[in-house]
């Protein structure tokens, strides 16, 4: 019995070959796209789980309120955090620990390299279970000329030698020393927020003369991780760090009125580890993480596309089968039971299923490899997963079942006399309202889906192509000139730079463009008490910074070398201002004009600022007013910031160039090799920089439109196959008309309009819905398309939707209307 069920299922689906492939390419397009999501939305969700008791494990963030300023905030924690958090939550923790990378240089063999180590207290062991497999790590970090690498480092270091007792060189900050290799370690799976590719021990000793690396408050440099006790309820430790703060923090920099504490401008909150790659938010990751919100979105497709799959099987099934009316009375009048046509008609659809399974299944072989690399993650399918599979099946038969129900259900209980005598097909107006509505939902999806992806491309590239002050073009930095074994050289390469051919303009900076990196200065206006402290961004440059950079100079003049009051120097003693005390001569941009009380460029210039820091004043006077810049981020809004001349502080250079910058660049590495032979060259385009910036949405933006246009993909091949159906049961009507001199213009408009009736009220549903979802994404972004885009954007998704409707329902119908109505009036 049952192998006749097979036979004759295989039977209909050779018979109507059209709509079986369309079924099984359109689910088999469904199923993929879909698992292909969760593959990515699961490798998501399994960041950094594997770690031993994870769920007691925790970051401490810090954000910093400062009055009059967007709160900055960080991943990272001030150096007295740790002793503070100690101390107080001594009977809460297990250990806790600090972690900073130093960016040092690594020397070995006579070769220098740019390497990602980093410091750590001893107690991150008792908090990471590191993966050992030579040496001891406790040993490594048992004193502070040890080290311990991940078989990364140790095959790029030493190949197939054995790593233990090696010695690498290590210089950073103050620090210069040998370093014995004391235990590699496995690296961190792909799937962790944690990337450490070399651990030293972070000693008190080495940063003595760097006070705000370990003790300060109000500078953040390190990640600090603990992990609480059993039954610990972290809820009430982060309700106690208010207090923690208040009772280590002993001042509040000025800012604010009297009633201000320490915990107002300070607020800290802890993380769990495992959810670091989805809900952390802040600058100092050690690598790009995920964003939860692309989790829901993507999650969200998936189901999209999986259910304008089902509709289509859905849909395609229940037409065909209506035409099987006849066919089933005359089963029933030669017998056959109303038992044995369900399952006919159930084997038929889970069958057609089952082979869009395993379509998919190649698809998934096919597509994933090169999916898998786009996203930089390890994706796989396990075939043999007891979980994977068996939703799998499940699904199958799910879609196989809800396929199958309408003609097992429906058509199965026909009276046999009642279809005989009236000689015509099942379809009811019932059916048809229901197509129609499930046809309206394919669409509404996908015209939603479109708007989606054209206003997240919108976005992207209005942040990537928006003005940011400054010219991005043809400018190169050259990092870490501050570096020790250049650090004494850096005045001669930069005079040996600005000697090459094709370099036009030289500068030396702090920051550099896209930098994470977050320095402010606390300041007051003598005789404005009124506007109280403010904070303000520090940016040291050189004296062509602003030629190099073409920045615009809006009022006043930019620093000159032979001026000594354009150069930053020591502050004076004992707290207050002297009289005779000189100011250092600074430029602000217009935002810090507008912060200390100026409404306009000009009115700013020479104003005396006044900065009291760690018992010594230093006092500022307004030479210039530059034009706002968008510097570090264009995630972020730009902020008041003042410019200052200190050779201490300038960590890069920058030079603008004519003609390649490849050649420009390979001379500047080449005269960089002469001057400090021992320290990594490590340059990069400003342009780059910025790109880089948004390279993660950027491929996010691209998985969305790919997928966006599979999900219109299949949902046109459902159009196809129903405008294929209606086509075919109206054969006879279109003979007609054409003899009554209907063209093959008119039979096309005809069923043209027939199905663009649905497109148009999916219109209606995708377009306030969407618009009101995409106006709160853009909420997110401080620089943001206006909101009137959106409505264009809404008309082109339209137009879009309608004109692949129409191409493929216009596709059809033309073969169907040029056909010689002759052979349409022979029909049936």
């Amino acid at each position: 019995m049952f192998q006749n069920y097979l036979y004759v299922a295989f039977r209909n689906l050779k018979k109507n070959i059209l709509f079986s492939l369309i079924n099984i390419l359109g689910l088999a397009i469904g199923l993929a796209a879909s698992i292909m999501i969760m593959l990515f939305v699961m490798d998501e969700l399994s960041y950094d789980t594997f770690w031993a008791d994870s769920d007691r494990i925790y970051r401490v963030q810090t954000d910093y309120n400062m009055p009059g300023r967007e709160p900055f905030i960080t991943v990272l924690s001030p150096g007295g955090a740790k002793v503070g958090i100690e101390k107080y939550f001594e009977q809460d923790l297990e250990a806790i620990a600090r972690i900073s990378n130093l960016g040092p240089t690594a020397v070995y063999n006579g070769k220098s390299y740019q390497e990602r180590v980093f410091w750590s207290d001893p107690a991150i062991l008792d908090i990471l279970n590191f993966e050992v497999v030579a040496g001891d790590m406790r040993q490594a970090l048992a004193d502070k000329a040890s080290m311990a690498i991940n078989q990364s480092v140790a095959k790029k270091y030493f190949g197939d030698e054995d790593p233990i007792g090696k010695v690498i060189k290590l210089n950073a900050f103050t620090i210069s020393r040998d370093y014995k290799v004391a235990a590699v370690y496995k690296d961190i799976p792909h799937n962790s927020a944690l990337d450490m590719p070399a651990l030293v021990k972070m000693d008190p000793s080495d940063f003595e003369d760097v006070n705000f690396f370990l003790n300060n408050w109000y500078s953040v440099n390190h990640l600090t991780f603990l992990k609480v006790k059993q039954g610990v309820d972290v809820a009430q430790i982060e309700n106690r760090l208010p207090a923690m703060i208040d009772a280590n923090v002993t001042t509040t920099l000025g800012m604010g009125d009297a009633s201000t504490k320490p915990s107002d401008l300070i607020k800290m909150n802890m993380l769990n580890i495992k959810k670091i790659q989805l809900e952390s938010s802040g600058l100092g990751e050690m690598k790009p993480t995920g964003d939860k919100d692309n989790i829901v979105i993507f999650s969200s497709i998936a189901f999209l596309i999986l259910m304008i799959a089902c509709v289509n099987f859905i849909n395609l099934s229940t037409a065909k089968a209506s035409k099987r009316a006849k066919e089933v009375s005359l089963r029933k009048v030669l017998g056959a039971g109303r038992q044995q046509l369900m399952i006919q008609f159930l084997s038929e659809s889970v069958l057609l299923a089952l082979f869009g399974g395993i379509v998919a299944l190649v698809l998934i072989e096919v597509l994933l490899p090169a999916y898998g690399s786009f996203l930089n993650k390890d994706l796989a399918f396990h075939y043999f997963n007891a979980v994977n599979l068996a939703v799998f099946i499940s699904l199958i038969l799910f879609i196989g079942i809800v396929g199958g129900i309408y003609p097992a259900l429906i058509i199965s209980g026909f009276r046999p006399a009642m279809v005989l005598k009236a000689n015509k097909s099942s379809d009811t107006g019932g059916t048809v309202l229901l197509r129609n509505i499930l046809v309206v939902f394919q669409f509404a999806v996908s015209i939603s889906l479109i708007i989606g992806t054209l206003v997240v491309f919108s976005q992207k590239n209005f942040m990537a192509t928006i003005d940011p002050g400054y010219n991005i073009e043809k400018l190169m930095v050259v990092s870490g000139v501050n570096r020790a074994g250049i650090r004494d050289k850096k005045q001669t390469f930069f005079e040996q730079v600005a000697k090459i051919p094709g370099v036009t303009s030289v500068t030396l900076n702090g920051d550099s463009p896209s930098d994470s990196n977050e320095s402010n200065v606390i300041l007051s206006v003598p005789g404005q008490a009124e506007l109280g402290t403010i904070m303000i961004g520090n940016q040291v440059v050189d004296y062509d910074y602003f030629k190099t950079y073409e920045i615009d100079l809006l009022a006043g003049r930019t620093l000159n070398k032979n001026t000594a009051q354009d150069t930053i120097r020591p502050p004076a003693q004992g707290g207050q201002a002297s009289q005779q005390q000189q100011a250092v001569n600074i430029l602000i941009n217009e935002a810090a004009a507008k912060k200390i009380g100026h409404q306009t460029p000009d009115a700013a210039i020479g104003t005396v600022l006044r900065q009291d820091f760690n018992g010594q004043t230093r006092l500022y006077t307004v030479v210039g007013v530059v034009g706002d810049t968008i510097f570090q981020s264009r995630k972020r809004a730009n902020r008041p910031e003042l410019y200052q001349v200190n050779p201490q502080g300038q960590r890069s250079l920058t030079l603008r160039y004519q003609g390649s910058g490849a050649d420009v660049q390979e001379k500047v590495r080449n005269l960089w090799t002469e001057v400090a032979p021992e320290v990594p060259f490590i340059a990069n385009f400003v342009k780059d920089r910025v790109e880089r910036e948004f390279r993660a949405e950027n491929k996010m933006a691209i998985i969305l439109a790919f997928f966006s246009a599979l999900a219109i993909f299949v949902a046109c091949l459902g159009l196809y196959g129903l405008a294929s159906f209606t086509a075919e049961k109206r054969t006879k009507e279109i003979g007609i008309r054409k003899v009554m001199g209907a063209t093959v213009v008119d039979i096309v408009r005809l069923l043209l309009w027939q199905f663009s009736k649905p497109v148009i009220v999916a219109n209606a549903i995708a377009w306030p819905m969407m618009i009101y979802v995409m106006i709160q994404w853009l909420e997110n972004f401080p620089y943001r398309i206006e909101t009137s885009v959106l409505f264009i954007i809404a008309v082109i998704a339209s137009l879009i939707a309608v004109m692949v409707a129409w191409l493929t329902i216009g596709s059809n119908a033309a073969g169907v209307a040029r056909k010689n109505p002759i052979q349409a009036l022979r029909y049936e």
